[in-house]
């Protein structure tokens, strides 16, 4: 299974696609509609998917990066089922593990002068095995 097709699944089991303005539900869309946009879905096929205007999506990935970078408690809370569920989940294109939703750390170990040599060991997405391998 490919990771669009899991993220349409998530759609679906959490019902992303209702009018609901409930925290808990804009939290969930907002991410994967950060997700799909990863997957190089165009912003009207993502708004198709969730019965939402493409300049919605727009709002929701910049929100979703705003909250990361943040490191919003309640945003990450909320959003953490959906990213624990895309790293158990076993398809084909292995769920990218970005530093700030699931490793706070790597920044500041990235930045000290003696791991200077790790940089240059990352790649744009890694999954989390990767990941813990090089740290």
């Amino acid at each position: 299974m490919k990771e669009i097709d899991f993220l349409k699944e998530q759609i679906t089991k959490y019902q992303l696609a209702t009018n609901s303005r409930n925290r808990a539900y804009v939290y969930k869309r907002y991410y994967v509609m950060y997700r799909l946009n990863k997957c190089k879905l165009t912003l009207s096929e993502i708004g198709r998917l969730m019965n939402r205007h493409h300049a919605t999506v727009i709002h929701g990935i910049r929100m979703h990066r705003r909250w990361s970078r943040m490191q919003d408690k309640v945003y990450l809370h909320e959003i953490e089922p959906l990213v624990q569920s895309a790293l158990n989940n076993d398809y084909e294109d292995k769920y990218k593990v970005s530093a700030i939703e699931n490793f706070n750390y790597i920044n500041v170990s990235i930045q000290m002068p003696w791991e200077y040599d790790k940089v240059h060991q990352f790649k744009e997405y890694m999954t989390a095995k990767e990941l813990a391998e090089i740290i």
